[in-house]
């Protein structure tokens, strides 16, 4: 996921201080290298916030954006030490650059100072369209207030271009949010995408549902769920054309439904299945809304009804799902 809100501003930066070694490469010598002798050029120097990151998303900066060029025969390179360059794929512990230590240095995954991965990637490779930095963290490894100084680079065999990327690390950003309508029957809700079965929790607006089903106090309709067929009763789920659900039972945990893409109540694991809602009949009415391990991606839709039936009325909640890259202050109602 790219962060909608990265920050960029030019500084200078401090020259990187020497850092001790885990043993897995106490006793590496590289070998000489061709760019051993390449002139060092003065640093490009960008300073940007991330958010801290438990998924591998990175922070993608275009060479453009840094004012950076590379010669047609230019590796990619990172400082294991203050002596030592690695330079070029042979040299990459990445799948398109380098692991990296706190102050900076190239190191494997494994070593235990190892706080982010910077990968190039040329255009069209992993996506984008044009030359492109991407910073990323390993996750647990950063500290939330924490700056840290990486620095990457383009080398030939006469010259070097360092780029020393400055990180803040900020606070994460919700994995998800819900808003309640002015009806107090409908909310919009925006996920990230997860695979977890993860599920917000979204309080109900229970005057709202007592006023729906003309009652005084939510205890009738409780009392009512608690019959091995209340699912026929007192709650159903509402397919797109408006029809009730045609299964005998709840298709989710406790008492919810799983819809699937086409907004229709299916099974677990049904064909397009995607979201589930589901309430564990009891005051204050608190509903989980999550998504299926599959088929979600940035940009997927779903309008998910459910109704409370009380006699001869009935409450309709209805949900607005929508799958996001990030979930931001600047997201309204659906």
């Amino acid at each position: 996921m790219k962060l909608n809100h990265l920050i960029i501003c030019f500084a200078a930066v401090a020259a990187l201080a020497s850092c001790e070694k885990t043993d897995w490469a106490s006793d590496f010598k590289a070998p000489e290298s061709p760019y051993a002798g390449a002139i060092v050029q003065e640093a490009v120097a960008t300073s940007f916030n991330a958010r801290i990151d438990q998924k591998y998303r990175t922070v993608d900066i275009t060479l453009a954006d840094l004012g950076v060029t590379p010669a047609e025969n230019a590796v990619f390179y990172a400082p294991y030490d203050a002596q030592t360059d690695w330079c070029g794929e042979d040299w990459y512990t990445a799948e398109h650059g380098f692991y990296m230590t706190s102050e900076g240095y190239a190191c494997q995954r494994s070593d235990a100072d190892a706080k982010f991965f910077v990968e190039y990637y040329p255009a069209g490779v992993n996506g984008v369209k044009e030359p492109t930095i991407a910073v990323g963290q390993i996750p647990d490894a950063c500290v939330v207030g924490e700056t840290y100084t990486l620095t990457v680079g383009f080398a030939t065999e006469s010259a070097k271009q360092p780029v020393k990327l400055t990180v803040k690390i900020a606070e994460a950003l919700p994995w998800a949010k819900s808003m309640e309508h002015e009806d107090g029957l409908t909310y919009t809700v925006y996920e990230e995408v997860n695979t977890d079965y993860m599920a917000l929790e979204i309080p109900i607006n229970e005057k709202a549902v007592m006023e729906a089903l003309g009652l005084d106090s939510l205890k009738p309709l409780l009392d009512a769920m608690q019959s091995d067929t209340a699912f026929d009763t007192t709650m159903r789920g509402i397919n797109a054309d408006g029809s009730y659900d045609d299964y005998n039972k709840y298709t989710a945990n406790v008492a919810g439904y799983w819809f699937n893409q086409d907004g229709n109540v299916c099974e677990w694991k049904g064909d397009k299945w995607g979201a589930f809602i589901e309430w564990d009949r009891t005051s204050p009415m608190i509903f989980r809304l999550g998504q299926a391990v599959e088929n979600n991606v940035v940009g997927s839709r779903y309008d998910m009804k459910i109704a409370l039936i009380h006699e001869d009325k009935e409450a309709v909640l209805t949900f607005k799902l929508k799958i996001v890259s990030e979930v931001t202050d600047d997201l309204g109602l659906l």
